[in-house]
């Protein structure tokens, strides 16, 4: 695990190169680090398969945004089947601290609802997390469905 999280640190460390020069200037592509970002996503492949799973929202939300300061996704149906593939491997599970995390700052310029297609299944993603006290899962939760909505399950 100690590989996988050096080359997580690595991977933020050119992600914040990144988002450093997509926040000087405001456009949909930057061909001055092109280069950057394939590194980034290759260093997250390889983080994943080493088993840190955690990063799967991060991937989802770098492959999904061509800003990687602002974090807008500009392709959803991509932030969808990245997120459901780690969903899939147990990313979201309510322990994940590192994939809420990502998670949290994807809904920061972005509509939550839209990550997901199966509601239902976001909602018992949410719920489960939200019960074992994960504070992200339940503002997000909050964010959706309005508290006084929230179908209480047995």
């Amino acid at each position: 695990m100690q590989e996988a999280i050096e080359l997580y640190n690595k991977a933020i460390d050119v992600l914040l190169e990144v988002g450093n020069e997509h926040s000087k200037e405001m456009k949909s592509i930057y061909n001055n680090t092109t280069k950057q970002e394939e590194e980034v996503l290759s260093l997250l492949d390889k983080v994943i398969e080493l088993g840190m799973i955690e990063v799967y929202p991060l991937k989802a939300l770098l492959v999904a945004s061509n800003n990687w300061s602002t974090f807008l996704i500009v392709r959803m149906g991509f932030f969808q089947d990245i997120l459901l593939e780690g969903i899939e491997k147990g990313c979201l599970k309510p322990d994940m601290d590192l994939a809420w995390q990502w998670l949290e700052v994807a809904t920061k310029n972005n509509d939550p609802e839209e990550f997901m297609l199966d509601m239902d299944l976001y909602y018992d993603i949410l719920v489960t997390a939200a019960e074992e006290g994960n504070d992200i899962a339940c503002d997000i939760m909050n964010t959706i469905w309005e508290p006084e909505n929230i179908i209480e399950e047995d």
